[in-house]
């Protein structure tokens, strides 16, 4: 009956809802969600969704959103360097951002607390209740800031009986350790606690064959790349003295610590490794190792920072380390049988200091080493009125606020071997926000077969830059002591995000819906590097519109479950991240909004449970995906990008004798001076991290064997077609297609006391990435000259070079869980 029961959870959150704050067994093919802030019916609910219930997740080993994306189509994520953390992208829409100041397009709730910073997904996935990411703009009740869609995940709560659960797993390619504690159950009548924890300690999957050249300010590293601990902890307590209250607090503490930094490595050196610096009269050593292949593999090169050479941290180890604290309490009171009151109190801090070896260099050390100081601080209220009127019509509403302050310190550190100051430059920004948001959402059912629900949502954001003081000279600014002003040092938004859905019931086993939404996330700062006077460090609000249609339902005597929809969204403003060009070689990262796009595409999700052989299961699900930018000129070119491969806009005029003594210029048509070029034309190009298709399906088997034992079984595979990985990069900025398969086995004691599993990810052992940087590796990342771009020639440095952070290959689980008073 149990193993009915997670089937059943599984089959009717392929429905597509929200998350949900209270969920109900009705039977073994239904469930009670509150996806619209109320209880409803799955099958009933007009949301497109993927839902991975606690089984599923403990079954593909998944600790992390990078194993929730390999069982979601249309969700990928990439790593970005430092503070900035993870990227995500769902049908397409996502942000790219180069810079920590920059919220996610699809954004992150945990137990109703709304996050937006990419260095917070880092947190890990364990003891879950059920992930459920919805797909498309979620304007009304999830937060702000989700025109992609919303990652939504529900921890678990204590229940009616004591339960303790211990966990040891051991991966052999990585040599990773986790070990979980769960100690849960009721303390009084009214009150239950759960306490989770999770450690974890790896020796990283990456081997580092860096060699370090003596005297260039480099330190040979430890020979296994991202060596790491992590800690999380986490308290829930729920309250019930009596039917009219009930109150839910959650506490998290997660601690990680990894170091060698993010993982990049050099895939394509169109140059060969050829160091150019000696031919422009540099006579420095190359940054290039002499183990440095240019290919995806599981060897990188990344030397440590010589502390001799280098004022920096952890004695020159490179290293990030990633420190929050969050909780949230809900509290529910019914006013009467027909109104319900409940507020949700949230509260975040996050922390993330780093060294990075600037350009990753692997033989010399590059001329700069780069730390970072992110400090994240955020309370959340939502107050929220909820009827259940028992006629045809019934409300929803409430307000939302958030104030948060982001603090982002810069410190570039100078090569002494190469005679730089060792402190090129420190500063600060200080990024204020305030946001005051009303929504509402109300239900008319005209028939008892039809409802039409519409909802709106109105945001007020603030947001400011303080004035940045530069405490040293600086070798990128030049400014010493005097605080520069951003030009835009205050940012005010507004705006209406609507909702409007219909749907249909024909029968109890089938639902048509139809939705038309509006998605909004507002403009910031870019936080990531220093300002110059007179510079704007700003951008803009970020919009969608458009809608779905789909049906859901159950056939075959409910043995098989279904559910299919077609949308189609567009987006003005869309936050991209670039890295421009300076006159001066030198590259600048920045956010910027990237005119229009659209996406349009099919959702489907098909589950199989045949009645004639009980403990059988398949799942499926596909995403065929559309995505581009109708208009996104001056998108910044690549280094190296000469005229003809498309860096054609965005002039600026040449006037140094020995650059038009080279050729490094083109005689603009209009202005009939001589200009180089800064920008390129990437309209009608692929959205990042777009595929075209993706796939994942999913076996399963249980059976029973022996007297009390059950044995498991599940294959799994993935499938994407090639996408997008380095915006602008025409001819090599490419993930290429993959596929991925998986396996387990599993057995146990039928009374959940103990199980013994083992998993395999990844077994076709492919290095997949999300996200690709195109650089001068040879010159320090652009600190050296020798990069010529938007000329019609390239300079001595030629092309850039592309390095990529690679998520790890294939994993081998051993797994042993033990319940001493079952389940």
């Amino acid at each position: 009956m149990r193993i009915a029961i997670c089937g059943t959870i599984l089959v009717s959150g392929m429905l597509g809802q929200a998350l949900p704050a209270v969920a109900q067994i009705v039977d073994q093919d239904e469930i009670i969600i509150t996806a619209r802030k109320r209880e409803e019916a799955a099958l009933r609910v007009p949301v497109v969704a993927t839902v991975l219930p606690a089984d599923e997740l403990s079954s593909n080993q998944a600790t992390d959103l990078y194993d929730i994306a390999a069982l979601t189509p249309g969700l990928v994520l990439g790593a970005a360097p430092l503070e900035v953390g993870t990227e995500v992208s769902l049908r397409g829409i996502g942000s790219s951002p180069l810079d920590p100041g920059v919220d996610q397009s699809v954004a992150l709730n945990l137990d109703g607390l709304p996050l937006g910073q990419g260095a917070a997904y880092s947190i890990g996935i364990f003891d879950m209740e059920r992930v459920e990411i919805l797909k498309g703009p979620q304007p009304l009740f999830f937060g702000k800031n989700s025109p992609g869609g919303v990652i939504a995940i529900r921890t678990a709560d204590p229940g009616d009986h004591t339960e303790i659960v211990g966990s040891a797993a051991y991966e052999a390619e990585a040599r990773e350790w986790q070990a979980r504690l769960i100690l849960s159950g009721p303390v009084t009548d009214g009150l239950g606690l759960r306490l989770s924890s999770q450690y974890a300690s790896s020796d990283g999957y990456f081997r580092n064959t860096a060699i370090a050249i003596p005297e260039s300010g480099a330190m040979q590293p430890d020979n296994r790349f991202g060596k790491s601990h992590a800690l999380y902890l986490r308290l829930t307590a729920l309250f019930h003295p009596s039917p009219d209250f009930t109150a839910r607090l959650k506490l998290n503490i997660t601690h990680d610590r990894r170091l060698g930094g993010l993982q990049e490595q050099l895939v394509r050196c169109p140059d060969g490794r050829f160091n150019y610096l000696p031919s422009i009269g540099l006579d420095l050593p190359s940054q290039y190792s002499a183990n440095e292949d240019c290919k995806a593999d599981r060897n990188l090169n990344i030397v440590d920072v010589d502390p001799n050479a280098f004022s920096v941290p952890n004695g020159g180890v490179n290293f990030t380390e990633t420190g929050q604290h969050f909780g949230t309490l809900e509290m529910n009171w019914p006013l009467t049988p027909q109104f319900t009151l409940t507020s949700l109190t949230g509260y975040y801090r996050i922390r993330v200091d780093a060294l990075q070896n600037g350009s990753w260099a692997g033989g010399a050390m590059a001329p700069l080493a780069i730390t970072k100081g992110f400090r994240r601080r955020e309370a959340t209220q939502e107050l929220r009125l909820a009827s259940n009127l028992g006629g045809d019509f019934d409300f929803t509403g409430g307000v939302f606020l958030q104030g948060a302050n982001i603090t982002n310190d810069i410190g570039f550190f100078g090569n002494a071997r190469y005679g730089l100051p060792r402190i090129a430059l420190q500063g600060s920004h200080d990024v204020d926000i305030r946001s005051l948001a009303l929504f509402g959402q109300a239900r008319f059912r005209p028939a008892p077969q039809v409802e039409i629900a519409g909802g709106v949502r109105w945001t007020n954001e603030k947001r400011s830059d303080a004035p940045i003081t530069y405490d040293v000279l600086g070798v990128v600014t030049g400014i010493e002591g005097e605080p520069i002003r951003p030009q835009l040092p205050r940012l005010h938004s507004r705006n209406w995000s609507p909702e409007l859905t219909i749907s249909w019931y024909p029968n109890p086993n089938l639902t048509f819906f139809g939705a038309f939404k509006q998605g909004y996330k507002s403009g910031s700062y870019n936080i990531n590097q220093a300002l110059n006077p007179g510079d704007d460090n700003s951008f803009g609000d970020e919009r969608a519109r458009g809608g779905e249609v789909g049906i859901k339902g159950h056939a075959g005597a409910r043995q098989f479950f279904f559910d299919l929809a077609g949308y189609y969204y567009r987006y003005n403003g869309l936050q991209a991240g670039i890295i421009r060009i300076t006159d001066a070689g030198v590259p600048v990262l920045a956010t910027v909004n990237a005119g229009a796009a659209k996406v349009y595409g099919i959702d489907l999700t098909l589950r199989y449970r045949p009645g004639s052989v009980p403990g059988l299961s398949f799942t499926g699900s596909l995403n065929w995906n559309h995505g581009t930018f109708t208009r996104f000129a001056n998108a910044d070119c690549k280094p190296g990008q000469t005229v003809i491969e498309g860096c054609n806009q965005l002039p600026t005029p040449v006037t140094d004798p020995a650059e038009l003594a080279a050729g490094y210029f083109s005689i603009d048509p209009v202005l009939g001076t001589p200009v180089r070029y800064n920008g390129q034309d990437l309209s009608g190009t692929p959205l990042h991290r777009a595929p075209r298709w993706q796939v994942a399906a999913r076996a399963d088997y249980v059976r029973p064997v022996g007297g009390n034992l059950e044995l498991g079984m599940g294959a799994r595979l993935q499938y994407s077609s090639r996408y997008v990985v380095d915006l602008g990069n025409r001819d090599n900025g490419f993930q290429s297609a993959f596929a991925k398969i998986g396996a387990d086995i599993r057995l146990k004691a039928r009374d959940d006391r103990w199980e013994l599993a083992l998993i395999g990810n990844n077994l076709t052992d492919r290095l997949t990435t999300g996200g690709c940087l195109n650089i001068n590796y040879p010159g320090g990342g652009g600190v050296f000259p020798g990069i010529v771009t938007g000329a019609p020639i390239k300079g001595p440095a030629g092309s850039g070079e592309t390095v990529c952070g690679f998520e790890r290959g294939r994993e081998f689980w051993l797994r042993f869980t033990v319940r001493p008073f079952g389940r």
